[in-house]
């Protein structure tokens, strides 16, 4: 996926350019200071997508939107919230706030992709499949924390918390985030989990053993709500 950034202060497109590197799906990126250098761009170039600066001397974001015929998909970015009612009403796809976040910046990226595999269909072509990801980011103790998939055991539910278990060379490591399971099981689906109980998420693929009631990964016993069964029965055929 091609994608454009546009923004006169360096500092952002810097900050926005590492995000890309960090994102195996974004293959080619492209930098412009001014609305109006990217206009200039895109009247003889194409992008699948386009981060764009609101407040830029010259010609805003906003007003480089209402002259382009061929709109890639759009996410605004601004350090201030007061564009963002316009910002949709422009058909832009998502709107982030500086200073921008790599797990905000992915999200976005994402429904960039999704964007782009409509547009394919619409086409009459065959989609691609959308990309897998190895890691994921969460918050635990006020900081972002990348995490990679095959490295979480189990996911258990304690009240308005969420303990993360995570295999780091031979030790367990235990990640606390605020969350709900569900929001858990979201960031986590596609993948090799499954809800085996009302408290406990799974990685399939980490399994040691399991029966009719429990499953063993790393040192733990966890057990098998009646009603998750066919579940993890499904998840072991893969």
């Amino acid at each position: 996926m091609h994608c454009l950034i546009v923004d006169d202060d360096i500092l952002s497109r810097k900050v926005l350019k590492r995000f890309v590197d960090q994102t195996d799906f974004i293959e080619e990126v492209v930098e412009c200071g001014s609305a109006i250098e990217a206009n200039r761009y895109l009247m003889e170039n194409q992008t699948d997508l386009l981060f764009l600066d609101v407040e830029m001397p010259g010609m805003t974001g906003l007003e480089l939107i209402s002259i382009l015929r061929n709109k890639p998909a759009i996410v605004l970015v601004s350090g201030k919230r007061d564009y963002a009612v316009e910002a949709f009403d422009n058909d832009a796809i998502d709107y982030l706030v500086k200073p921008v976040t790599y797990p905000r910046f992915l999200k976005a990226a994402q429904k960039a992709w999704e964007v782009k595999q409509e547009k394919t269909q619409k086409a009459g072509k065959e989609p691609v499949a959308p990309p897998a990801l190895e890691y994921i980011y969460l918050k635990a103790d006020g900081q972002w924390v990348k995490v990679n998939l095959s490295a979480i055991q189990y996911v258990q539910a304690m009240a308005d918390y969420v303990n993360i278990y995570v295999k780091e060379q031979h030790d367990l490591k235990r990640l606390i985030i605020h969350s709900t399971m569900k929001g858990v099981e979201k960031k986590l689906e596609g993948g090799a989990f499954v809800r085996v109980h009302r408290s406990f998420i799974i990685n399939a693929g980490n399994i040691l053993s399991y029966s009719n009631d429990t499953v063993a990964i790393a040192d733990k016993q966890i057990p098998i709500g009646v009603t998750y069964r066919h579940a993890l029965q499904l998840a072991m055929q893969r």
